[in-house]
C-alpha cells in the first residue's frame, strides 16, 4: 500500500475513534512542548558559548536578543496550547524579580489577551452544570465575555430579581489537559535543573502543579471566597463579591458583579483624583491581613484581579487559587517580614531556617542583595534592574525554598509593583510589618495560654 493511502486510512481510523483521537492530540501537545524546550535549552547553551570571550556590552546584546526571541516563542506556545501554559506564562509575567524584563513584558500580555471560548460551548457548560437553560437562569446574559483567563472566562448577566452578576465558566476539557501539562512541565524543568543548577525552577513548577488543579473546583472557590470575605469584614475599604450559593457547581460559579476600574487600567489611569499611596496602603493592608494574620490568602494576584471602585474602595476578585498557610509557615514569614524591613541579616537567616530555606553561606552582602532584589523598591530603568538582578542571582545564597514561599513571593512581587506604581514611599515589607508584629504577638499569646 502506498504511503498516501496508508496515511488516509490512519487518519480515518483516528477520526472514527474518539479515544485514539484524544491520544494523538495529547501526544502532539507533548511533542510541541518538548520541541520548544529543546530549542530554548540548546539556544541558551549556544549563547553561553558565544559570549565567553566577548565584552560585557557585547554579551548583554547577545543575551537580550536571545531573551527576546524565546520570550515570543513561549508566548506563542502559551496562546497555542492554552490551559496551564497560559497560567504559567501569567506567573512569569508577574515575576520581574526572577525573570529577565523581556520575559515579563512579553508574557504579561497573557493577563488579558486569552482567546475566548465559543459562546455555544459556554452556554452548554452552564446548562449542563446548573441543570436549567440559560434563559431560565438569567433575565439577561451577555454572550460577549468580560474576561477570558487560562482556565475559565467570565460573562456579565442579570438575575430575574435584578441583581447584576458575573458568571465564571470553566473551559471544556481543561481539567484533563492540566494533568498532562503538569506532568510535562515537571519532567522538563527537572531535566534542566539537573543540567543547569542556576536555572532550577522545580519549586515553582511543583507549587503550580499542586495549586492549579484546585482552581478547577469552583465549589471550593466559592467556599474560599466566603471565608476570605468573612476574614476581611472589619476592613470596610475592601470588597469581596458575594457568592450566589444556588448557582455554584464544579465548573460554574455565579457571584455579585462589582462595578469598577481595573488597577492600572485605562479608566483608573484617567482618574487623577485617585490617592495612589492611599490605594497602595489599602491593597497592602488587605494582603497583610490575609497573609500574616489569617493565613488564608488570594495566591493569584495580578492587576486584573484588583478593581478600584467608584467610591475609592478596593475590590478583590478570583479566589480560585487560594492558599492556606500552616501556622509555622505564617509566623516564620512574619519574622522574615520584620527582619527584612529592618535589614537585619541575622534575623533574615533565622527566619530562612524556620521557613525551611537552605542557604549556601551566611554572607551578609549576598543575603541583603537578594532581599533587596525581591522585596525593596525596584531600581529605575530596566537596564539598571537587569544588572542588579544578574548580580544578586550570581551571589544568590539560597539553595532551595519550600513551595509555600513560591506563592508568598508572588504576592510580594505584586505588592512591590503596586507600591512603586502608586507612589508609596514605603517598601512592601515596611507596610506589612504591623501585620507581622500583630501575628507574632498573637502567636506568643496563644503559646503562653497553651502552656
Amino acid at each position: 500500500m502506498s504511503w498516501p493511502h496508508a496515511s488516509y486510512r490512519l487518519l480515518a481510523r483516528v477520526a472514527d475513534n474518539p479515544q485514539m483521537f484524544d491520544r494523538v492530540r495529547r501526544a502532539r501537545r507533548t511533542a510541541r512542548v518538548v520541541r520548544t524546550a529543546a530549542r530554548l535549552y540548546f539556544g541558551y547553551r549556544r549563547t553561553q558559548r558565544k559570549v565567553r570571550n566577548r565584552t560585557q556590552a557585547e554579551a548583554d546584546l547577545a543575551w537580550a536578543a536571545r531573551h527576546e526571541q524565546f520570550a515570543e516563542e513561549l508566548y506563542r506556545l502559551a496562546t497555542g496550547l492554552k490551559g496551564l501554559y497560559i497560567k504559567t506564562g501569567q506567573f512569569v509575567g508577574t515575576r520581574s524579580d526572577i525573570f529577565p524584563e523581556v520575559y515579563t513584558r512579553s508574557l504579561s500580555r497573557l493577563q488579558d489577551r486569552v482567546p475566548p471560548q465559543p459562546v455555544a460551548r459556554v452556554r452548554r457548560t452552564i446548562e449542563e452544570s446548573l441543570g436549567r437553560p440559560v434563559d431560565q437562569l438569567f433575565g439577561e446574559f451577555d454572550d460577549e465575555p468580560l474576561a477570558t483567563a487560562s482556565l475559565a472566562q467570565v460573562h456579565r448577566a442579570r438575575l430575574y430579581d435584578g441583581r447584576e452578576v458575573a458568571v465564571k465558566v470553566q473551559h471544556p476539557e481543561v481539567a484533563g489537559l492540566v494533568r498532562l501539562d503538569v506532568r510535562n512541565l515537571r519532567t522538563l524543568v527537572g531535566i534542566v535543573a539537573r543540567r543547569q543548577p542556576n536555572f532550577d525552577y522545580r519549586a515553582i513548577v511543583n507549587e503550580i502543579g499542586t495549586q492549579v488543579p484546585l482552581e478547577l473546583d469552583f465549589i471550593r472557590e466559592a467556599a474560599m471566597t466566603k471565608r476570605v470575605a468573612a476574614n476581611l469584614v472589619t476592613m470596610p475599604a475592601v470588597v469581596i463579591p458575594a457568592v450566589i450559593d444556588e448557582m455554584v457547581s464544579e465548573r460554574v460559579m455565579v457571584a455579585e458583579f462589582l462595578v469598577g476600574a481595573r488597577l492600572f487600567g485605562e479608566e483608573h489611569r484617567a482618574d487623577v483624583s485617585v490617592d495612589g499611596p492611599g490605594l497602595a496602603g489599602t491593597i497592602t493592608a488587605a494582603y497583610g491581613q490575609m497573609l500574616l494574620v489569617d493565613g488564608l490568602f488570594q495566591a493569584d494576584p495580578h492587576p486584573g484581579n484588583i478593581l478600584v471602585l467608584g467610591d475609592g474602595r478596593v475590590g478583590l476578585l478570583d479566589f480560585g487559587l487560594t492558599k492556606e498557610l500552616p501556622a509555622i509557615m505564617r509566623l516564620g514569614f512574619a519574622r522574615l517580614v520584620c527582619a527584612s524591613a529592618a535589614r537585619d541579616v541575622k534575623g533574615i537567616l533565622a527566619a530562612f531556617k524556620e521557613l525551611g530555606v537552605r542557604t549556601k553561606d551566611d554572607d551578609p552582602e549576598g543575603v541583603l542583595g537578594l532581599m533587596s532584589l525581591l522585596f525593596e523598591p525596584r531600581q529605575a530603568g530596566p537596564s539598571a534592574f537587569e544588572g542588579a538582578r544578574r548580580q544578586a542571582l550570581k551571589r544568590n545564597p539560597v539553595e532551595a525554598i519550600p513551595g509555600d514561599l513560591v506563592l508568598l513571593g508572588r504576592v510580594i512581587g505584586l505588592l512591590r509593583g503596586v507600591c512603586a506604581s502608586l507612589g508609596s514611599p514605603l517598601s512592601p515589607m515596611q507596610m506589612l510589618r504591623p501585620y507581622a508584629e500583630q501575628a507574632l504577638a498573637e502567636g506568643a499569646a496563644e503559646g503562653a495560654a497553651a502552656s
